[in-house]
């Protein structure tokens, strides 16, 4: 699929930096590095009869106040992704082991790789942007073995319609998605459950992950326009949100 995608930038022009801001960045670079970029780590537990085997994977991405994620939020690791993670690992037997997972906006890739470690029987991570894209692969082959590795695409997806409808067609439904941090304005929060709504198992689960309100985006606006496209929500922990199909 790599060959059809359309080359798609999340922020060309940024998020809409105030003048004041670029002018206390500007003078932060004065005595920072020039170095952007960063590795973020993560360990996996394996289940293994060894109940202290682990995976440690590492993931490229660039630091949290890099110019790169004013274009690309896909970029870094957000608070919201260890969080996603850990969630996976503690309830692997509900929501990966055995089943086909679909990851929205997976950025730098750590949930879906957790997923795939776990027990899922395959793995879609997706991201709209073509350079997030690009990075995505590099950490997916530079932490996954065949076997791993042979379970796991990484795949553009723009959310919405016609996009969803497509990707329906080319690649079927999930038994559960996964997201963390994943909205940065309202207007994206329709297309993002219209895109769960089409992409998700009748009986599936969507786990969304969120750390960072993004413009004040409270979440009571996200339950309730879930709920308009057929989506009901349960909290079982702070920051995470699980959402199945209200008609099931």
């Amino acid at each position: 699929m790599e060959n059809k995608e359309q080359e798609w930038i999340e922020a060309p022009d940024g998020w809409g930096s105030t003048k004041e801001e670029e002018e206390e960045e500007a003078a932060f670079d004065l005595f920072g590095s020039d170095d952007k970029s960063e590795i973020f780590t993560y360990d996996i537990q394996l289940d293994d009869k060894d109940s202290c085997t682990k995976k440690r994977i590492t993931l490229s991405g660039y630091k949290l106040d890099s110019d790169e994620t004013d274009h690309s939020t896909g970029a870094t690791l957000w608070q919201a992704a260890p969080r996603l993670a850990d969630c996976l690992q503690q309830n692997s037997d509900m929501l990966c082991k055995g089943k086909s997972v679909l990851e929205l906006g997976a950025g730098l890739g750590l949930c879906g790789t957790v997923a795939c470690y776990i027990g899922a029987k395959s793995v879609t991570m997706t991201d709209g942007d073509t350079k997030t894209l690009k990075g995505m692969r590099a950490n997916v082959k530079h932490n996954c073995d065949n076997d791993v590795g042979d379970r796991i695409q990484c795949n553009q997806l723009l959310w919405g319609s016609p996009h969803m409808n497509i990707f329906l067609e080319e690649n079927g439904q999930y038994d559960t998605i996964i997201a963390a941090d994943v909205i940065y304005t309202k207007d994206s929060i329709v297309p993002l459950m219209q895109t769960v709504a089409c992409l998700l198992e009748k009986s599936g689960q969507f786990v969304l992950s969120r750390y960072t309100k993004w413009h004040s985006i409270e979440d009571e606006t996200v339950i309730e326009l879930a709920k308009q496209q057929g989506l009901e929500c349960t909290q079982p922990s702070k920051g995470i949100f699980i959402f199945r199909h209200s008609n099931i």
